[in-house]
């Protein structure tokens, strides 16, 4: 396989996994939704973990694939090093964010809006008792979560900033020394 050709292929594992996970966590949000009334138990708990779970499973998946990609040879010696893996992983996990962030902006605005719009209520609710926001500055959140490039925006930054925790330990597991 030529340079070129290499890199495609990484490029289409990249594009390929960030949608997967995007596809795959706006999944697991709708069995949240459908299944919102199990709060306790062995359910719950799955429940509370399946984005995780999710995210782990997508990033050791297609980095181990993109690794494949990346052997060590004369160029790159090192082969696919941890920083390579890390920054494979944060990609996939930017792209994702924009693919959940969508899908919870239709859940939120065409799906159920009364259930979304309640919960946003509560959050905003809790953080002006807590003295984290101002009531201006609260009403300005709630109307953003009504703005798609906003909710998008905010998906990108969240999985940011799990899928970026989590890429700190699959990262180690994907990466192929020489």
């Amino acid at each position: 396989m030529d340079e070129k050709e290499r890199k495609q292929k990484y490029r289409t594992e990249l594009l390929t996994a960030g949608m997967v996970l995007g596809l795959a966590m706006t999944g697991v949000l709708v069995l949240q939704y459908l299944l919102r009334g199990v709060r306790i138990g062995w359910g719950g708990m799955l429940l509370s973990l399946a984005g995780f779970a999710v995210t782990a499973a997508v990033l050791v998946g297609y980095g181990r694939r993109a690794a494949a990609l990346c052997p060590p040879d004369e160029r790159r010696p090192e082969g696919f090093t941890y920083g390579r893996a890390f920054g494979f992983s944060l990609l996939v996990c930017l792209l994702g964010g924009v693919i959940y962030g969508a899908g919870y902006f239709v859940m939120a605005e065409a799906v159920d809006p009364a259930y979304f719009g309640q919960i946003i209520d509560q959050v905003v609710r809790l953080y002006i008792e807590s003295g984290l926001m101002t009531q201006a500055q609260a009403e300005l959140t709630a109307a953003a979560m009504h703005n798609l490039l906003m909710v998008i925006l905010g998906y990108v930054l969240a999985m940011a900033l799990q899928g970026g925790f989590v890429a700190l330990f699959t990262a180690a597991i994907v990466r192929r020394r020489a």
